[in-house]
């Protein structure tokens, strides 16, 4: 069974993620940039993590 990756926000590690389909984003035709439906975080850098390993570091915080 593959394992299945989730991004993880950068700035406050919440998983709420979705790509960022804003009119600013496209018109600098970013179009693989994230934003954080938390913090309101936006950039390409969100990084992707298995289950077990975000369990792992939610755990440390």
């Amino acid at each position: 069974m593959p394992k299945k990756f989730v991004r993880m926000c950068p700035e406050c590690n919440s998983t709420d993620i979705k790509p960022d389909m804003s009119a600013d984003s496209y018109s600098k035709g970013l179009l693989n940039q994230w934003q954080c439906n938390t913090c309101g975080h936006t950039g390409l850098f969100f990084p992707e993590y298995t289950q077990e390993d975000l369990k792992k570091i939610k755990e440390k915080k």
